[in-house]
């Protein structure tokens, strides 16, 4: 079986994990679950989910960059990419950094929230992950979309 098939493999793996989890915290749970009365165990647990599926999704985002750039390795180097390959480079380093970001920032300001017991301040942890999730969400699709039109680029 070639190389840069058994990395697309693990590529695309990867990105239906994170991506798959970044819609469903971004667009389902978390917008619904600031709607709702919450007593102090069920903030702990929200924070658990979320730090769950941060750690998957660095995971997945270190998959993502090395099947990336190990299939950009398997076809010839950084010297032999076309537009759509650059684009996908560019942009998929970005997204993985987010997702560094994500599983750190606002789990720090929920973690501190929830210890002062400061609810309103923990509130606005899970939005600011929502809202930071719908993006790299978005920037996923693009990616996406990028990556199965690009040999028409």
């Amino acid at each position: 079986m070639p190389q840069f098939a058994i990395w697309q493999f693990f590529h695309l793996v990867a990105l239906f994990y994170w991506g798959g989890g970044l819609v469903f915290l971004g667009f389902y749970l978390l917008p619904r679950w600031l709607r709702l009365e919450h007593t102090p165990q069920s903030w702990h647990s929200l924070a658990q989910a979320i730090q769950a599926f941060s750690f998957g999704g660095i995971f997945a985002a270190l998959l993502l960059l090395l099947s990336g750039y190990a299939m950009v390795s398997s076809i010839g180097g950084f010297g032999s990419l076309g537009v759509a390959v650059w684009i996908m480079v560019v942009l998929g380093t970005i997204a993985a950094l987010g997702a560094f970001h994500l599983a750190f920032a606002p789990m720090k300001r929920l973690a501190r929230a929830l210890a002062g017991q400061d609810w309103a301040a923990a509130a606005k942890a899970p939005r600011g992950y929502g809202l930071f999730a719908r993006f790299l969400a978005a920037l996923a699709l693009i990616l996406s979309f990028v990556g199965v039109l690009g040999v028409y680029l």
